[in-house]
């Protein structure tokens, strides 16, 4: 009998310990709200969640549509004790999904999967953020701003409108695609690679690539106008299709060299191919 019941201790602390594998998934109520008409309003679109993936997609619609699904699991978890930050005030407009306190250290765990649906014209900046999980932006149309901020995850970019297109990645890949509509790139990631694929370039705009532990891929127009420097701390420059061979920390130009472009990683290469 004593082996039996200090087996049957192990079993019941093993299972308050991690937990029942068994999860729980519901849809979360949408939220909608029209964007302002008011010429002198913000028109922004920020979005927060520190669990889970992010998708942000340009519709034709005239309003700002969410929807997504939240997933619990663990002992004592519920779908329901999620709940979420929705407004509209001034023209900023906000959705945040909140978690229950020290939701990460107790047996009880939740994953907030969002997303996003933007009209393609009207908002002036489009802000996502999220902590564990990915970020996929398409077709979306900011006129001034779209950031994107990931912790723990991947971001992925392509077909988007704006004057200034910042990314920041503390550990994940950023694969981003965005032509002569994207005025100013910056993307940043410490532990990932960068490939981005710019098939125009705005006469003047200034692209930035930086990655600390992680390999840059670039293709650019062949025919373009612009100045590009690669430099790379540990690893090689190499490139292709371009009327000019690059060489790491120098500067080359291609066509009137009216753009500027600049590829830098520590830790990593950088390959360039002109399209």
């Amino acid at each position: 009998m004593g082996i039996i019941a200090a087996g049957a201790v192990v079993t019941v602390a093993a299972f308050y310990l991690i937990g029942p594998s068994v999860s729980t998934s519901r849809n979360f109520a949408p939220y909608s709200t029209p964007v302002s008409q008011n010429a002198g309003s913000a028109k922004k679109v920020s979005v927060v969640d520190v669990n889970g993936d992010v998708s942000l997609t340009g519709w034709s619609q005239s309003y700002v549509l969410v929807n997504g699904t939240v997933t619990a699991r663990g002992i004592g978890s519920n779908p329901d004790a999620i709940t979420f930050i929705e407004s509209n005030s001034s023209g900023n407009i906000v959705f945040e999904a909140v978690f229950p306190p020290n939701t990460f250290y107790a047996t009880a765990s939740y994953t907030v999967g969002i997303n996003v649906y933007l009209p393609s014209t009207q908002l002036n900046t489009v802000e996502a953020v999220t902590v564990n999980g990915n970020l996929q932006v398409a077709s979306v149309d900011a006129a001034t701003n779209e950031m994107f901020t990931v912790t723990n995850g991947g971001v992925s970019v392509s077909g988007v409108t704006t004057a200034n297109l910042s990314i920041t990645d503390t550990n994940g890949n950023v694969n981003l695609s965005c032509s002569s509509s994207c005025g100013s790139v910056t993307a940043v990631t410490t532990n990932g690679g960068i490939t981005a694929d710019f098939s125009s370039l705005a006469l003047t705009g200034s692209y930035s690539l930086t990655s600390t532990n992680g390999s840059i891929g670039l293709k650019v127009p062949a025919s373009g106008s612009f100045k590009i420097t690669a430099n790379t701390t540990n690893g090689s420059v190499s490139s292709s299709g371009l009327a000019v061979q690059l060489v790491n920390h120098a500067q080359s130009t291609v066509g009137a060299g009216t753009a500027t472009m600049v590829a830098t990683t520590t830790n990593g290469s950088v390959t360039v191919t002109g399209v």
